[in-house]
């Protein structure tokens, strides 16, 4: 059970519309409002996997043309990152 306030002139424009069940109203606002953030925040596993298979063959295509490459990403975000925030060591 919840109680909600309401200004006057709401409640005086609920009171003249009396055949409508408001209760039923806010239930199904708060319900189709909790499956609207639901659905913004789950993932959608589908769209997952298919961007990790392009990306795998991407990975595989590159190996292909370019062969092992030994580069270390690692080090280039610490050396920008120390660029940008002063260095932590």
């Amino acid at each position: 059970m919840i109680t909600v306030r309401l200004p006057e002139h709401l409640r005086k424009q609920m009171r003249r519309l009396k055949d409508l069940n408001w209760s039923a109203i806010v239930r199904d606002a708060i319900e189709l409002r909790i499956n609207l953030e639901k659905k913004q925040t789950e993932r959608d596993w589908s769209r997952v996997r298919e961007a990790d298979k392009v990306a795998n063959e991407i990975f595989e295509e590159m190996h292909r043309k370019y062969g092992h490459v030994d580069y270390d990403s690692t080090e280039t975000i610490r050396s920008w990152r120390a660029k940008r925030y002063g260095s932590t060591r």
